[in-house]
């Protein structure tokens, strides 16, 4: 009993001495907060070391350990530009028009484009295969040839086109870091690179509005995985020019963290490829969403140990008389917090032997109450989100506000900016006081411009957490998942006054929402068998119920048109637990067109790995199937498969080089289906195939 109580006094002074390690540094309330920069490289190297090592010292107390920050990965390259032989001399002209009706990536937000693995202009597809970007002449499909590839020795991860440009985010290849490169495809058939930006840097995400590219990226501290290498200053290689920017400009919040990285706002102008950039000191930046004015960075919270310390010691200031609080204040003054410890179990039994046994058991208990109160309210702060709010305005990037909000987000579609106000969905975490385990619970609150919160409803579904979230106009659904799948329908009518309008109840869950009309929403997801079959089942909050067997993809469309009331209008499952698809956790991979009451997905079909149960048996040839599945979808028709459009099936032993469909988009009357190894084009109405080109 003592030890702990050592522990936990320990621990106050640790903190308490971070107070004064820390000086002008000191945390302001959020609202309050104003974001700084450093005056010089060793203010910036101080601050780092100091509230980095504060912060794994009470983690070090806390768990026994040092939790392990989120690591940064990294993966850059030289690019040689290959026109194909016999090419054709491709240029943008009046003589080329784009197509009239053509599909472009599914996005959040309307006007605010996402980079992504595939992206058409109407005439020309531009993709990632490999370690390349190929350039397609894709319609009319009779003529649909390769024009050029851009063969980049790393990894391309996604790309955008805007007009005569295109942009490449990727990892470096023999080195760490990112690039992102723009080239000028005026002439397809001889991509210009005109702007090479490289950095060491893990890639968020980015974004594109009208002619500005925002890239987000976390650059390192330390110049090596051991924090004894050194804090290093973030540098932006542009055409082989380093930039290192300067203390003076980067900016940070005074609040301690233990995973201190660099975020960088990248803003290239693809009119006249003027880069420039801005760069905060955070934690690392884990969803991202982004609206016409501002982006929303997110990240977990490190609790203000500082700010907390100062109402502990308070609590147990008033513990013990003043004599021995005079002796505890003391031991501020011993940097060793080993000797703390030892000192602290000297002074604290000494104490406890000068009381009568009723005396000492009472302290201990309120000691021990105290303790057990500051590590849950700990634990809360931990399980919250930071919200940092940014303005853009073309190649202008502006600080507006910080916030913060419990739980923590599931992705892009758990946020949305809505007249000014930001709405956001969380799942937080409890511990039951029966068994101890950890209860999730969903949330959703409302901040003004400034980030303030002004409405909330709290505590949806105990027990289960968000599977899939989406914000449309004043309604918020989301769809939690433990047994069965609950769609919640929130009016958000009232900012102020969030209300839970109608819930549906049935088996499986969907990953991704998305919106058919006002009155009637898409879910993709997966079906499940859960339990003994029936709908609603019981919620122990001490034994987990059993684990609900996956059955399949599966696809609904509900009825949203009395919040009330939602209900599924109408459903298809794709059978077999084998069955999978990018679409359940990618956006990007969904082809939808209501217009066309056209719905396209990505599916395949891989089976599990055996376990051989004898050293003779043999495992039979393991077979797969890979290609896209076409549905007609409408309140009317409700959702037929339409047909499938095969890329490839057999046997992993038979060498089928097939690899499975990552996106699926249209020109006119062609329905284009991509993987890494082939482009396939069929007639959108028949699904008969016209032609296929071969990437590999």
């Amino acid at each position: 009993m003592q030890r702990w109580i050592a522990l936990f006094i320990c621990a106050v002074f640790i903190l308490a001495a971070g107070i004064t390690l820390c000086g002008s540094a000191s945390p302001l309330p959020a609202r309050a907060a104003e974001i700084k920069s450093f005056a010089s490289y060793g203010e910036l190297v101080n601050y780092i070391h100091q509230n980095t090592n504060l912060a794994r010292e009470i983690d070090r107390l806390l768990t026994g350990g040092e939790r392990a920050a989120p690591a940064l990965t990294y993966g850059v390259p030289r690019d040689t530009i290959r026109a194909m032989k016999g090419g054709e001399n491709v240029k943008d002209s009046g003589k080329e028009p784009p197509a009239a009706d053509f599909s472009r990536t599914n996005v959040q937000v309307t006007g605010v484009d996402e980079a992504d693995a595939v992206k058409s202009d109407g005439r020309y597809l531009y993709l990632l295969s490999g370690s390349k970007v190929v350039i397609v002449r894709a319609y009319p499909a009779g003529e649909a040839k390769i024009i050029s590839t851009i063969s980049c020795e790393g990894q391309p991860l996604e790309i955008l086109i805007n007009n005569s440009r295109v942009v490449v985010f990727g990892y470096q290849a023999g080195q760490p870091g990112i690039f992102i490169r723009v080239y000028n495809v005026e002439n397809k058939n001889k991509p210009v690179l005109e702007s090479n930006i490289t950095c060491r840097a893990d890639y968020v995400t980015s974004r594109m509005i009208g002619d500005y590219v925002y890239a987000i990226l976390n650059m390192p501290v330390y110049s090596g995985a051991d924090p004894a290498g050194g804090v290093e200053l973030p540098a932006i290689n542009i055409n082989g020019r380093a930039e290192v920017i300067p203390p003076s400009k980067i900016y940070y919040f005074p609040h301690p963290d233990y995973a201190y990285c660099y975020t960088t706002i990248l803003t290239i102008n693809l009119r006249d490829n003027k880069i420039t950039s801005k760069t905060f000191l955070t934690g690392i930046s884990q969803n991202i969403y982004a609206s016409l004015e501002n982006i929303y960075l997110t990240g977990f919270k490190t609790p203000d140990y500082i700010a907390f310390t100062n109402r502990l010691l308070d609590d147990v200031t008033r513990l013990v008389p003043p004599g021995v609080g005079k002796k505890l204040a003391d031991l501020k003054k011993v940097e060793d917090p080993a000797r703390q410890l030892q000192q602290l179990d000297v002074l604290l039994d000494n104490y406890l032997q000068t009381l009568d046994e009723q005396r000492a058991n009472a302290l201990r208990t309120k000691l021990f109450a105290l303790h057990q109160k500051w590590e849950e309210d700990l634990a809360r702060e931990r399980d919250k989100t930071v919200i940092h709010k940014l303005a853009v305005n073309q190649d202008r990037v502006d600080y507006l506000c910080r916030g913060e909000v419990p739980g923590h987000v599931l992705n892009q579609f758990s946020m949305d900016e809505h007249r000014g106000m930001f709405r956001i969905a969380t799942t937080s975490t409890g511990t039951s006081i029966f068994s101890g385990q950890v209860i999730p619970k969903n949330n959703i609150y409302i901040l003004d411009k400034n980030l303030r919160p002004v409405g909330k409803l709290e505590g949806l579904a105990p027990t289960e957490r968000i599977y899939a979230a989406r914000f449309m106009g004043d309604r918020a659904y989301l769809v939690t998942f433990r047994n069965v799948d609950p769609l919640f329908v929130v009016d958000l009518k009232n900012p102020r006054q969030p209300v839970l309008a109608g819930e549906l109840k049935i088996p499986g869950y969907s990953t991704y929402l998305h919106a058919y009309d006002e009155n009637y929403l898409i879910g993709i997801g997966r079906e499940v068998k859960a339990g003994d079959g029936t709908v609603e089942q019981p919620r122990p909050l001490i034994f987990p119920p059993p684990t609900p067997r996956e059955e399949g993809l599966k696809i609904s469309l509900f009825d949203v048109s009395n919040p009330a009331s939602p209900r599924e209008k109408a459903s298809y499952v794709i059978s077999g637990q084998d069955a999978d698809s990018p679409a359940l956790y990618d956006h990007r991979a969904v082809l939808f067109d209501r217009s066309r009451n056209l719905l396209v997905i990505p599916v395949s079909f891989s089976p599990p790995v055996r376990i051989l149960t004898s050293a003779g048996e043999q495992a039979p040839p393991a077979r797969f199937w890979y290609g896209a599945y076409v549905f007609n979808i409408s309140p009317e028709g409700g959702i037929k498969l339409k047909g499938k459009v095969a890329h490839g099936s057999g046997s992993y032993r038979e060498g089928e080089e097939a690899t499975p469909v990552k996106r699926a988009l249209y020109i006119e009357d062609v329905l284009y289906t991509i993987s890494d190894h082939l482009v396939k084009m069929n007639d959108l109405s028949s699904l008969k195939e016209l032609k296929q080109l071969r990437l590999k």
